[in-house]
């Protein structure tokens, strides 16, 4: 059973979903994987946490789970603007139906303030599954 890169698949599942997300603009607003320093005030980060477990189905097929954090950052000062945002992200990944994975749930009621940065922007996370056949 061969894993997925579930950062940027689920990354390009944001992009394409109305968010203004985009991790071709300059800068980009959207990372599969680490952000760097320089990223800008707002943006979303999907990656992968190493967690997965799989099932073998006995026909050199399985199935795979792998967790996802997503983080979203927001300017300074943006504590609501930041929220609504990252309730936005969690609501389109949440059991949306993503081409060739059988689900994405996402952890909890929403999500979870993380504190500032820093600089003083806020951040919220939350944590999700994606399952796949492999």
């Amino acid at each position: 059973m061969t894993p997925r890169d579930v950062e940027l698949e689920l990354a390009a599942y944001l992009e394409a979903a109305g968010l203004d997300l985009s991790t071709t603009s300059n800068p980009p607003t959207l990372y599969p994987g680490p952000f760097p320093v320089s990223a800008p005030q707002r943006f979303v980060c999907v990656r992968h946490t190493g967690g997965q477990s799989g099932l073998y189905l006995g026909t050199q097929r399985g199935v795979m789970a792998a967790d996802v954090q997503v983080i979203t950052r927001g300017p300074k000062g943006s504590y609501t603007g930041t929220r609504d945002f990252a309730v936005r992200c969690w609501s389109a990944l949440d059991l949306a139906r993503v081409p060739d994975f059988i689900d994405v749930r996402c952890e909890g009621a929403g999500p979870t303030f993380m504190g500032t940065d820093g600089e003083g922007a806020p951040r919220f996370v939350f944590n999700l599954t994606a399952r796949y056949t492999a």
